[in-house]
This record gives structure tokens, C-alpha cells and sequence, in this order.
């Protein structure tokens, strides 16, 4: 006999539900660190994000933290969540967090993006 287990229903956060509903993204990749350090620091102060140290893809792939920011496209509301990738599997995630248009132009002017 086979038993399928029934998936539970994973509660969204206020946060998530927001973003998920945001019509533009953006990417960013910095260097890899442990997922509770990365909460704790922008737990205490989100613009700490704009400290870390972009990723080099040519010397090293197999791990890295993605920030994605979910945004209006008038930058009214902006959202963002890090996730932790090891060759190209998400291994951890920060809970979502309610950012700043400021926050999101610092972070991804340190990778000669425009906004």
C-alpha cells in the first residue's frame, strides 16, 4: 500500500504575502554567511545588508547569499528576503523583511546596477 503524506499548508507572514504580490524583482548575490548571523544583524539594523561583500563568480559558485527585492514600480513599498544557496539549492532563508527604497538603491549600486 502506498501512503501519500499530506503537504501542510505553510502560513504566510504579512511580509510574504505582500511581496509575493509585488510586480517587479530584483537580485543581488554577496558572499556566503550563516543564515542566524545574517537575521540577528538585520534584525538589529537592515541597513547592514549594504556591509556585505558581493559574490565573485569567477572564483567561487558553489555558495553564496541571494537578497531578492520585491517592489512597486514606484518604489513605494519595497520588500526583500536572503536566502542561503549551495550549488544552487536553497538551504536557509531569513523570515521577510519590510525595507526601504534607500536600502534597496545602496545595496544595488554596489554592483554597478541602476535603478
Amino acid at each position: 500500500m502506498l501512503f501519500f503524506k499530506k503537504k501542510e499548508k505553510e502560513v504566510l507572514s504579512n511580509e510574504k504575502k505582500a511581496a509575493k504580490s509585488m510586480p517587479r524583482t530584483k537580485k543581488v548575490q554577496f558572499m556566503p554567511r550563516k543564515i542566524d548571523e545574517v537575521t540577528n544583524m538585520l534584525d538589529t539594523d537592515m541597513f547592514q545588508l549594504t556591509t556585505f561583500e558581493p559574490v565573485n563568480y569567477y572564483a567561487d559558485k558553489s555558495s553564496y547569499l541571494q537578497c531578492t527585492f520585491f517592489f512597486q514600480e514606484d518604489y513605494s513599498e519595497v520588500y526583500f528576503v536572503v536566502e542561503l544557496f549551495n550549488n544552487d539549492f536553497r538551504t536557509g532563508s531569513t523570515p521577510y523583511y519590510k525595507g526601504s527604497y534607500e536600502l534597496m538603491k545602496k545595496t544595488v549600486i554596489k554592483f554597478g546596477q541602476r535603478i
